[in-house]
Order: structure tokens, then C-alpha cells, then sequence
């Protein structure tokens, strides 16, 4: 995943033996960084100088969710040391980042799991029509 001003690439990789997130230089590629091991799914923030990234294996059942601040220096990355973005529980997809964070780097739009118990957890729930829907359940003009 690019950077938002294209000069760094983000990603996923296992060349050390276990997934982590490593940052390239592009177009150059002079220069890599690794961020985090037992990481995945890299996401930049629009404004700002953050990187997040799904964090494993930190003794959850969960991944966390975790960024870095940066710093770009003499066409060098150099990175903070990651911390823990939220504590909330959010769902991860093992094949797609299931989030994304929003221009501000403030927030994050992202899969949070089902807070009722009357439903079960092994499904996800598609509403259609959705205006369709919401006219048939409040409609215009009822007091």
C-alpha cells in the first residue's frame, strides 16, 4: 500500500520466517525498514504521520490493532515504536484488512463484532434495499 505521498510502500511480508509489515522506498527501493513482526495488513494514515497494522500473537484471542508514528528523514524512514491504537475487540478477516482509518488518522472505520448474544457469531448480515427498508419500518408523515 502506498504512502499518501506515494514514496513509501507498506506491506505484509513473511521473508524472516513469520508475517510482519516492512516499509520500501519507492520508486528507488534503496531503502526498507521492518516495522513490526507477527504483523499484517498495513494501512497509512491520509494526514499525518502514522502507519497502523493488525498486531498477532500479543497473547489475545484478537489481533490488535496497532500504529506507528514517523518521521521521514534524509530519505530514511524512521519509525516510533508501535503501540496499541484501541483495546476495543474488532474483527479481522484473515484474508483482507478489515479496516480503514479515516482522513484525520483519528478514527478507524472498521468490523466490530456483534454485541447481542441472540444472533449467532459465525454469520454477517447484508441489509439490502436499505432505504426500501427503513420506509417500510418508519414511514413519512407518522407522527
Amino acid at each position: 500500500m502506498f504512502s499518501p505521498d506515494g514514496r513509501w510502500i507498506a506491506y505484509q511480508s513473511d521473508e524472516s520466517g513469520t508475517y510482519g509489515v516492512d516499509v520500501l522506498a519507492f520508486p528507488d527501493k534503496h531503502f526498507k525498514r521492518h516495522i513490526s513482526s507477527n504483523a499484517g495488513y498495513p494501512a497509512w494514515a491520509r494526514k499525518g504521520h502514522e502507519l497502523f497494522f493488525w498486531q498477532f500473537g500479543l497473547g489475545q484471542n484478537q489481533p490488535q490493532l496497532m500504529v506507528t508514528s514517523y518521521q521521514e528523514r534524509e530519505n530514511s524512514f524512521v519509525a516510533d515504536k508501535p503501540r496499541v491504537w484501541s483495546e476495543n475487540r474488532f474483527i479481522n478477516f484473515s484474508t483482507t484488512r478489515s479496516y480503514d482509518p479515516a482522513p484525520d488518522g483519528k478514527h478507524v472505520v472498521a468490523l466490530m463484532p456483534a454485541e447481542t448474544t441472540q444472533e449467532p457469531r459465525d454469520r454477517v448480515i447484508f441489509l439490502l434495499n436499505f432505504f426500501d427498508e427503513l420506509r417500510r419500518r418508519a414511514p413519512s408523515g407518522t407522527n
